[in-house]
């Protein structure tokens, strides 16, 4: 508790960007809130950058999720959504660079709309090479004034050891209240997440000549390119994929999944949120297949 305590003192005396590591179900998302709990009482405003993608609060799965906190919430699923990222897969060694894309948008958003504290809950992608590599990536360019790494062990110590000076370190045990979640319970709340999400969605038509399609896929071993993803891909591996829905400016306007595709015609029918097909003018594809109801059917090969 002292250790928190300090942690927490630490952040509140010198804001910025905090940024939380650990393994799975080590307890991240309950600090995260916690730690925006503490900046709201304070005074110091924060935002919640909500960056795991597979078992999302803030917005749903596969989304990089922006939450503004004004008052005190007791779970990070109560913050509200304020800004969202698509990045088309809830894995995020698949799906990388538009992970790190929608953190680095998200982060500016929230200190453009005011937050002096911007907390990022993170993946629990540690181990190996690959996510070592990946989360000093993120720390390198989005530049956090403060990890917070939770660790049983020495888990983190591998990304620890090659972060930059300027960064300051806290390191953190987990609450002996952790408790660690099964592969099934994860999946159920993901699918719990995307049905709340879609609960208010209404089908609507997409005209592909009247978008840009963004995102190529790779299907059958190929990568197919995002103009030819409706023509060339089959229904069984059309149906029920989600898609991101999107302005100009790469703003999230929705999630989408697809019902129905007539290539011929080149329209596809999604289930969206009401009002956001009608504002989309870029349509990013994703990588897996989602029922309106929310039931994950299947994860495409991947999105390039």
């Amino acid at each position: 508790m002292a250790e928190w305590r300090e942690t927490v003192a630490a952040v509140l005396g010198a804001p910025g960007v905090a940024m939380f590591l650990g393994a799975v179900d080590v307890g991240k998302t309950t600090a995260a809130t916690a730690l925006a709990i503490a900046a709201v009482r304070a005074g110091r405003p924060p935002g919640v950058v909500d960056t795991d993608i597979g078992q999302s609060d803030i917005g749903p799965p596969t989304t990089v999720g922006l939450g503004m906190v004004d008052r005190p919430v007791r779970q990070m699923l109560q913050i509200p959504l304020t800004a969202a990222y698509f990045t088309g897969d809830t894995s995020p060694m698949t799906v990388f660079p538009w992970l790190l894309e929608g953190t680095a948008r998200l982060v500016a958003r929230a200190q453009e709309l005011g937050a002096a504290i911007v907390i990022l809950d993170t993946t629990g992608w540690i181990d190996g090479p690959a996510a070592v590599a990946a989360k000093l990536r993120k720390i390198r360019q989005i530049g956090p004034r403060h990890l917070i790494a939770i660790q049983r062990a020495d888990e983190v110590e591998p990304i620890l050891s090659q972060v930059p000076a300027s960064t300051v370190i806290h390191r953190l045990h987990p609450s002996p209240e952790v408790r660690r979640r099964s592969p099934r319970e994860r999946r159920a709340f993901r699918e719990q997440q995307f049905a709340r999400y879609f609960r208010n969605a209404r089908p609507a038509t997409v005209t592909l000549e009247a978008v840009r399609t963004e995102r190529a896929v790779v299907h059958a071993g190929r990568r197919v390119a995002p103009g030819r993803v409706a023509a060339e891909l089959p229904p069984r591996a059309l149906r029920h994929r989600l898609v991101g829905l999107a302005d100009d400016a790469g703003d999230f306007l929705g999630l989408g999944t697809i019902v129905a595709v007539r290539a011929a015609a080149g329209e596809i029918d999604v289930v969206a949120p009401l009002g956001a097909v009608g504002r989309t003018t870029v349509l990013q594809w994703g990588a897996m297949q989602v029922a309106p109801d929310g039931r994950e059917e299947r994860r495409a090969a991947g999105a390039a």
